[in-house]
């Protein structure tokens, strides 16, 4: 089976060191039980991740499955890694992780990763398509709004070539390329996490720092049941798609836009009940 290092959700790793295990008639949940301690309807609980495991339990369970030094360190922060809560905890412990994989391929990841985690290297691509681009890094950064230093930007355009997401021609000039970032699983779900709150950051600052001529900033406050919900919010996906397809008919590209849409409940009605 896989290397614990493999893994971004500890259970689906003792899921299939289950299944790698059964192959030995002698192996069961009474057995896991015996070794580690752990009550076999909880472990049978945690493999379908309905529950979790107790941190008091992962040292057992980590000589239960003949993890060497290095492996357990990752086995632990992977259990905190998934068990926390909030979107720090969650990047603090994502990048003990990655520290402890260290290869190329998870390397790539973490830039994967870093590519949403600041605003400004999305805007720097759609820069790059709109204005021609030879090197001038503090031109770069001060055409962004809100501006950002000139390191910034350098380590952006870097951050860009190593995806790939850029090109160098022979004259010096960048170029965008036809690839996307591409992540998976719970990597995605924080890298997109991370853009959308770096996005919504901007929304409410541009209130005050964009002229109102240059911005479309309205909000509506309603009642609404659940179904009627439901079809506002496959109005906007089909709007985003409308939008997205005007935008690729556009040959006049002048600035980096954001476009935000949101739709969040303000009581909580349907989770006191439950």
């Amino acid at each position: 089976m896989k290397a614990v290092f493999e893994y971004l959700d500890y259970r689906d790793f003792l899921k299939d060191h289950y299944s790698f295990s059964k192959k030995n008639r002698y192996f069961s949940f009474r057995y896991i039980t015996a070794k580690t301690g752990i009550d076999a309807s909880l472990y049978a609980k945690v493999l379908s991740k309905q529950r979790h495991i107790s941190s008091q339990k992962v040292a057992s369970l980590s000589e239960f499955l003949k993890l060497d030094r290095q492996e357990k360190k990752y086995f632990q922060v992977l259990v905190q890694f998934n068990k926390s809560k909030t979107a720090e905890d969650t990047k603090f412990y994502f990048e003990k992780l990655l520290s402890l994989r260290g290869s190329p391929a998870v390397l790539l990841e973490k830039d994967k990763y870093d590519y949403f985690l600041n605003w400004y290297n999305a805007a720097i691509r759609d820069q790059i398509k709109i204005f021609p681009f030879t090197g001038d890094y503090k031109e770069l950064a001060g055409r962004l709004c809100p501006q950002i230093t000139e390191v910034q930007a350098r380590k952006s355009v870097q951050l860009l070539r190593k995806l790939g997401l850029i090109v160098e021609d022979s004259k010096g000039r960048w170029h965008l390329t036809e690839d996307f970032i591409r992540t998976d699983g719970k990597m995605s779900a924080m890298a997109v996490r991370s853009f959308q709150k770096e996005m919504c950051r901007l929304g409410m600052e541009a209130i005050e720092r964009v002229p109102r001529d240059e911005r479309d900033i309205s909000t509506v406050t309603v009642s609404s049941s659940r179904a009627c919900m439901d079809i506002i919010r496959e109005k906007l996906a089909s709007f985003r798609r409308e939008v997205l397809q005007i935008i690729a008919e556009d040959e006049g590209m002048e600035e980096v836009y954001q476009l935000n849409f949101q739709v969040f409940p303000l009581t909580c009605n349907k989770w006191n009940k439950e």
